[in-house]
């Protein structure tokens, strides 16, 4: 049966949908109700939207999707029993293929895709990273203004917590990926702790060969994104075939077994290098456009940044912000990331200001927060990845303030949190610059937001 807890929503939703009568299909996924109704336009999309314990509401296709999260099973289960309709084993949500007869390749659809299925996986854990950042930003922040030193115990300890969810995260996202992909997050989460063995991180660069055919280059993978997803990606495949051959008796020894053992080797020799690598190339391409192109390249670079931080890439910068520290004093690439993380934080303030959905408004005032302060992956993957608009808008913004980062060669003396949360290294004598390169960056994403008419309904 399903839980009293959810039956009034369920009722809410029932009636919001047209009624019982108006259900000819209803199912659901990791995080989302499927109904496919008779007439849609019975569907009252917007009293929907304000539904607390909905996040969001959207059509696609002939299907309307009711994102409810993590509780999707329980809210699915109440809505059956109040109904009286059968229920349907839950399906993958990146094979919409078996509601809509076919597959869409459109490269629209495959963008929203990608970015839905990012933010599917870091969306359960972004309070972790919310929390973690926010308690970077104000160690960073008090340790510039002398408050503390770092050599201090408590620093230590401080630096170590706020340190946990981002050193981690393979972990994080590989256990997430588990639960979207449809595999043993259990299983997906040791993957992705196998990623950053202290072992195998202590022998970075170096190479070794299995069973003298298969070439392994160990790299230092914390903080990583895309190896993570990768491998639980291919584990997930892994692990169905198994389920296809082996006998149910032998189901929960051997298809773990074999799905961890085979997916850590294809991980290891093949995905996380080739992540890896992509992140460097990346990096290097961004260099090259900075230092050639000026204005242009500064726009260019703040305009890919959130493409970067939605695949991790943005880890592979940290060498050359090391180089252009030793050889120049200072760093050219923050101020990018500056104006693109302020057109982030502009747009979830703008969307906290103007939401409708009070969980969305929620989102909008804690992420816009950390944002400022320097921490974008709430952000990004809460709401940036989720709203079109939203991302078109960051780009604008973000480019916007680019041009001036670009334009006068702004400066930055070392790592930190941007645009605000580590203010005092960008007081140098581009510094003016600086806060108009962030202030304009704000001022264009908050009026690209509103001249693309966004509405959290979308």
């Amino acid at each position: 049966m399903g839980s009293k807890k959810y039956d009034e929503l369920a009722n809410r939703v029932i009636d919001l949908v047209g009624g019982k009568d108006n259900i000819s299909y209803f199912t659901h996924c990791v995080t989302r109700l499927r109904f496919n109704l008779k007439d849609k336009g019975l569907a009252n999309k917007g009293e929907l939207d304000g539904l607390s314990g909905v996040i969001g509401t959207q059509w696609s296709g002939d299907q309307l999707q009711i994102i409810v999260g993590q509780q999707v099973g329980e809210v699915y289960a109440a809505i059956c029993d109040r109904s009286g309709l059968a229920r349907e084993d839950a399906i993958d949500e990146n094979l919409d293929s078996n509601l809509t007869g076919k597959r869409d390749f459109s490269p629209r659809h495959m963008f929203d895709l990608f970015f839905d299925t990012l933010s599917g996986i870091f969306a359960p854990f972004i309070p972790a990273i919310v929390s973690c950042g926010l308690l970077q930003g104000v160690l960073y922040s008090i340790q510039t203004f002398g408050w503390i030193s770092a050599d201090s115990v408590e620093y230590n300890f401080f630096y170590t917590c706020a340190n946990t969810a981002f050193y981690f995260m393979p972990v994080l996202i590989a256990f997430s990926a588990g639960k979207r992909f449809k595999c043993n997050p259990y299983v997906a989460a040791a993957l992705g702790a196998v990623l950053i063995h202290p072992t195998f991180t202590g022998m970075s660069g170096e190479t070794i060969e299995l069973f003298g055919v298969i070439p392994i280059t160990f790299a230092n993978y914390s903080s990583t994104v895309v190896p993570a997803i990768l491998t639980v990606y291919v584990a997930s495949w892994i692990e169905r075939a198994c389920k296809k051959v082996v006998p149910a008796m032998l189901d929960i020894i051997v298809t773990p077994f074999v799905t961890f053992l085979v997916a850590a080797i294809i991980g290891f020799s093949l995905l996380a290098p080739a992540g890896n690598f992509l992140g460097t190339f990346v990096a290097e391409g961004i260099l090259w456009l900075y230092t050639s192109l000026g204005p242009v390249g500064g726009a260019i670079c703040a305009a890919v940044y959130p493409f970067m931080l939605a695949t991790g890439m943005q880890v592979a910068m940290s060498p050359i912000t090391v180089q252009n520290l030793a050889t120049l004093g200072y760093d050219f690439i923050y101020p990018c990331t500056a104006a693109s993380n302020a057109a982030m934080a502009a747009c979830a303030l703008y969307i906290f200001f103007t939401a409708k959905n009070k969980n969305i408004k929620s989102i909008g005032s804690s992420t816009g927060v950390t944002a400022l302060i320097g921490v974008t992956e709430p952000v990004f993957f809460g709401l940036i990845a989720k709203y079109r608009k939203a991302m078109i808008a960051t780009i604008i913004g973000g480019a916007a303030g680019g041009v001036v980062m670009g334009l006068f060669t702004v400066q930055y003396l070392s790592f930190g949190f941007v645009p605000f949360g580590t203010l005092p290294l960008a007081m140098t004598e581009t510094f003016p610059y600086y806060m108009i390169g962030v202030c304009l960056s704000m001022v264009v994403a908050v009026i690209s937001m509103r001249v693309l008419n966004f509405t959290d309904e979308e």
